[in-house]
Formats: structure tokens, sequence, C-alpha cells
């Protein structure tokens, strides 16, 4: 349990690294960028908190794989890299030169790129294309099913010419052919085991060379890269590192970027203020993620919280104040209050106030406590229960789960078992809805629109994690993913949203936010332009072939 000494600090540390490390918007240091050539060459060298134990970035949700998986893969179409706005017309050619789009919506025409190899010298064609996405939409291949169930057919026209073709208009397909995860795979590897570095063969822009398990994997440059002129660095070695070794490891100058400026507890906190104190030179940014940290009830089990009154006592109970988790945003979104399903700055959200009265937040706790003993009673549980509760082994998930179990213990008389476990175990659970409640994050969205977050709880989908169905919630959803008038978008999320509310699946404790520090002389993205630098975001290396190093004949640290 968080003392109210530890609240206080914490609450107050974090709202330092806000104002000084959080909003950072990509430091001074980009505004003094000199326009220059890149230069070529160099050894970046990288972190990753654990071994991958699945290379298949279709597969599993997680940064972890796209740690490996961004050298060595390519989409369809990609983001801009000279804008951070994800949306459509920010889409630009990757893996496909061209593509059309039939008036009515329903027809998508992609014009491939000729002469483009996979590293084993296999040259990439339609086939590779229709194999990738068929698999994207089987749900015993892949995680992100839900975003192309409106495909109906995958067509090889030529070797260079792939026609999609819809059920129904879907406007934003582009947005979801574009994140990291949903690459093209060769079809000629299909049976290749994914657990095995044998299945890192793609089109990308670095290959995989070696590897030493539970040290370092090794990329080196693809010297057949279809984009030409890049990569401009020579190898990528990524090594096998816990949080506070990577952290040492980046003040001693040993790798490039770490990954684990997070502001949650203590040890994140800590890690902030040491890099800024041992490495003042290197730069610091945060950014709000698309993933929401919380609550997940269990509908494939019966049990208490099955009631939804049972549900709303356990949520009005807890003093948001106290869950420092969710403190990692920016401002609007690192508020221990919490968060929204959908982020609060998207025109179709629920705002604070609507979110706080859906889960019975807009009272002082004194009261909610009391209303929550109410609902207890009114249900038939006013002697307490007991509730088994899985999470992962992070601390920061122990924690959490270690407050909630004193909480609803000391107000409601709920006793919770806390059960915290090794990814390995603890992923299967979650995915089957084999546990009463867990604390978790959501899987993460594809794309900033209303739809990718409340996709996520639809009847079926691998990310809804509590194996909750609501009919008309489906429905609204469904309608949403091919509503194109905004006016009415706006109405169909509300109308989803106050559902989800109401039926509480998910108490949402906060958004994550993820950090990054980096060298300064570390660059990407050319032309040149204010701003752009190493962003991070979702992921902490985008645009990997387009990275480079301005002072890459001198170590960066004093």
């Amino acid at each position: 349990m968080c003392s109210k000494k530890k609240v206080i600090f914490l609450t107050f540390v974090i709202l330092f690294l806000v104002a000084s490390v959080g909003v950072l918007p990509m430091p001074g240091h980009a505004q003094t960028q000199k326009l220059q050539e890149p230069i070529r060459g160099g050894v970046l060298r990288t972190s990753s908190v654990l071994d991958v134990s699945v290379y298949d970035p279709q597969r599993v949700s997680s940064m972890r794989i796209y740690d490996h998986s961004a050298a060595v893969f390519n989409s369809l179409v990609r983001t801009d890299p000279m804008k951070e706005e994800v949306s459509v017309k920010n889409m630009v050619p990757d893996l496909a030169e061209s593509w059309q789009v039939s008036s009515d919506g329903k027809t998508y025409t992609f014009n491939l790129r000729r002469g483009v190899k996979f590293h084993d010298g296999r040259p990439f064609t339609s086939k590779d294309v229709k194999y990738s996405l068929d698999k994207l939409r089987d749900p015993k291949r892949s995680a992100y099913t839900a975003y192309f169930a409106a495909i109906d057919s995958v067509e090889i026209v030529d070797d260079y010419t792939v026609r999609v073709r819809l059920i129904h208009p879907y406007p934003e397909l582009l947005v979801y052919l574009a994140p990291p995860y949903v690459v093209m795979l060769p079809e000629h590897l299909k049976d290749v085991n994914t657990k095995s570095t044998d299945f890192m063969v793609g089109t990308g822009p670095f290959k995989f060379k070696e590897q030493i398990p539970g040290k370092v994997t090794i990329y080196e440059k693809n010297p057949d890269y279809f984009k030409k002129g890049l990569p401009y660095l020579d190898r990528w070695e990524i090594y096998s590192l816990k949080h506070s070794p990577m952290v040492d490891a980046f003040i001693g100058g040993n790798i490039d970027v770490c990954g684990n400026m997070r502001a949650y507890f203590d040890a994140d906190i800590a890690h902030v203020l040491k890099v800024r104190k041992y490495a003042p030179e290197a730069v610091i940014g945060q950014k709000p993620a698309l993933t929401l940290r919380g609550v997940f009830f269990s509908f494939a089990r019966k049990g208490p919280w099955s009631d939804v009154r049972v549900r709303r006592a356990m949520a009005k109970v807890i003093d948001y104040h106290e869950v420092v988790v969710p403190a990692a945003g920016g401002p609007e979104l690192g508020a221990v209050e919490g968060a929204g399903l959908i982020p609060f700055d998207i025109p179709e959200a629920f705002s604070k106030e609507e979110v706080a009265k859906g889960y019975g937040l807009d009272k002082p706790l004194e009261q909610r406590i009391a209303d929550a003993k109410r609902l207890m009673k009114e249900a038939g549980y006013a002697d307490g229960f007991d509730l088994d509760g899985i999470t992962r082994q992070e601390q920061f998930c122990q924690d959490t789960m270690s407050y909630l179990a004193d909480v609803w213990k000391r107000h409601l008389n709920i006793n919770l078992k806390v059960r915290p476990l090794p990814g390995a175990v603890h992923f299967p659970l979650r995915d089957k809805g084999d546990f009463d409640v867990t604390f978790e994050g959501s899987a993460h969205a594809l794309g900033i629109g209303a739809f990718n977050f409340l996709n996520l709880f639809v009847s079926g989908r691998r990310t809804n994690y509590s194996k909750w169905s609501n009919k008309e919630f489906d429905a609204l959803v469904g309608q949403l993913m091919q509503e194109m008038d905004e006016a009415r978008k706006v109405e169909l999320a509300r109308k989803a949203q106050s559902i989800f509310y109401a039926e509480m699946p998910f108490i949402i404790l906060g958004r994550t936010s993820y950090g990054t520090a980096w060298r300064p002389d570390l660059r990407t993205g050319w032309p040149p332009k204010e701003g752009i630098v190493l962003q991070p975001g979702l992921t902490n290396l985008p645009n990997v072939d387009r990275i480079w190093f301005e002072g890459t004949a001198k170590r960066w640290i004093k």
C-alpha cells in the first residue's frame, strides 16, 4: 500500500517530471541541429528488457518484439516520417509504390515496388502480400484480426498488383496497414518456427547476423535494401538488459538509447533523475502511448464480480490520488484521477467529468465508500468474498494489486489473493480470461480514432481480456468502423462509451506513457527539420533506416 507520505512525495516528483521532462517537446537541441548531410556508418547500440520468445510481430502485441522486427520487416504503407499525426492523409509508400481506392471505398488496389528482395535473395511479390494479409485476418495466427475484419478477399492481379476487396467501406484501412506490427512476411517461409531467429527474414534495412542468448542480438546493414542510400548505419546491436542495468549502461556510454524513462513508481522516477544528473547532455522525451492500465474483470468465470453492482462498488472505493501508475502521461493524461477509454483530446471521447460520473467518482470518497457498501449489500455480498487476482511480476504491477487488495479489504471485506506470475504463465491465463481480476495494460490501439479504443472490447476480440460481450456495443462499433460522417461518428462513439461505463468490464486507472533518452548526436529523418529527432511514442525507434550519428567518431559521454 502507498503511504500518505510516499504518495505526497511521488506526486511532487511526478509534477516535477511533467514540468521538466515529460513536456520537453524535442528540446532546444533539435532547434540547433545543423543542416548537413547524414554521416554514414557507425553502430547503434540499444537494449531490450528481455529476450524475445516469439519473433512474429503479427502474432503478439509487444514492443519487445518490435525492438527486433523494426530492423527486419516493412509494411505496405507507413506514416510520413516527417509528420507526427497518424492519419490517412499522412500515409506514404513503403512496399506499396502506390494505391488506388474505388469510388465506393470498398476496393483498394496496391501497386508493389519491383525488384525488392527478401534477405535470403527471394523476390518480394504479390503472393507475399496475400499471405501476410490473410494471416492478419486469421485469429489463430494474428493478434490484430479485429482491425481487418472488413476485408472480404485478397486477390493477386499479377506479380506486382494486389486487390483488396472490403465487405463495407473502411475509411481508415491504410492507417491500420502502417504500424510496425502489420508487416509483410515471406510466404516461402510460412512453416518456419516463429520462436527461432530463422524467422527473421524480411525486406528491411538490417539483416539478422547472430545472437548470444541472454546477451546480445546483432543485425547488419542490408546492402540490397530497396530504399536507395539507406540505411545510414552499418550495424544495430540489441543488448538484453533489465531496467536498472539499462540505465547504467546508457549513462556509461555503452548503449545509445535508453527506453526506461517512465514515471510509474520510485525506481522509474529514480532512473529519470539519475540520467538527468549523470548524463545531463542526453535528450529525454516522454509521450503518451495508446495503451490503458487498469483492472479487468473476467466474464469467462462466474462469481460475485459478475454482478455490475459489485464492480461499481469496487471502482467507487479506489482513491485514484493514490494510484500512482497512471501518472506518467502529459499534463492532461498524467492526472492521477485516471483516464478515459478514449483519449480526452479525441472529439468522440467522453470528458473527464463524464468519465468520473460513469465510474461513480463524481462524489467525495467518503460518500463513495458509503454508496459502495450499500451496493454490496444489495447484491448480497455485505460480508465480502474471496477473489483471485493475477498480474505480471513487474514491481509496479505488484504494488498496484497490493494497494487494491488493501482498499477492497478495508472497505468491502473483499479478500484479494494476489498472484504475481512470469509472463509465460500470466499471458496465456489473461488471454483465456482464466482469472477473477487482473491488473494489466490493454492491447495497443493501432490508430488514434475512437474506433481503435472501442474495438478492443468487441465480443470475441483477443484484446478483450475480460471476455465481456454486449450486442448493442458490438453493433455500434461495427457501424463506427465504416461511418464517414463526423457528426455521426461522435454519436455512435458516445453511445458505445455509455454502454461501456454502465457495464464496467474494465476499471481504467490511467493511460500509459513511455519515455526515452538518447545520446545528443543521434539523428533520424532527412532533410533535417526542427523537432524531428528520435521521437518516443509507441516504440522507441521509428524510422530505423533513417537513423545516423552526427558525432559517430567519438563517444558522446564525457
